[in-house]
């Protein structure tokens, strides 16, 4: 990454530093926050064996009005595998980044939200990949997620309702 452009982002925003601490990330880009976002599940995969691994790692960070950081913000959803014998896999479910705005209670003070993806691909054989991205989406100015959060939970209530009436 152009190490002027990276400056200047530590200078626009300057909660980046306490996210990525003393590392460059490959690649920063700056997006407004819409509807594909809150309906985002932030991913997590790991599986290894005795010939390399692969690794891929979604985290939502959550910065307040106030500067506060709330890091991993959002629950994962994700498997871990290996090729190892008598080796457990297992999956789990995540929240979307809507659930968790309503969980953590945040509504009325989100300034940004930040999209950090780690990606590793690391077999024998094969060409070694790793990459490090964040994306920070801005929240649009006079944006209420309250509002979404009330219209997600009125359509879920439909939802069970038109169910249980079958």
């Amino acid at each position: 990454m152009n190490r002027f452009k990276y400056q200047a982002y530590l200078e626009e925003f300057p909660f980046l530093k306490e996210i990525i601490g003393e590392e460059t990330p490959d690649n920063v880009t700056i997006k407004r926050a819409d509807e594909n976002l809150l309906r985002l599940i932030p991913q997590y995969s790991y599986h290894d064996g005795s010939m390399g691994e692969s690794r891929h790692s979604e985290k939502i960070h959550f910065i307040l009005n106030d500067g506060t950081i709330i890091f991993d913000a959002v629950e994962q959803e994700g498997s871990e595998s290996s090729f190892y014998a008598h080796s457990q896999s297992r999956s789990w479910e995540g929240e979307t980044v809507l659930e968790a705005i309503d969980r953590h209670g945040v509504a009325d003070r989100l300034q940004y939200i930040v999209q950090d993806v780690y990606n590793l691909d690391d077999w024998s054989g094969q060409e070694y990949d790793c990459s490090w991205r964040l994306v920070i989406y801005k929240t649009p100015k006079d944006t209420n997620f309250g509002a979404e959060i009330t219209k997600a939970k009125a359509q879920a209530l439909a939802e069970v309702k038109a169910e249980a009436n079958f």
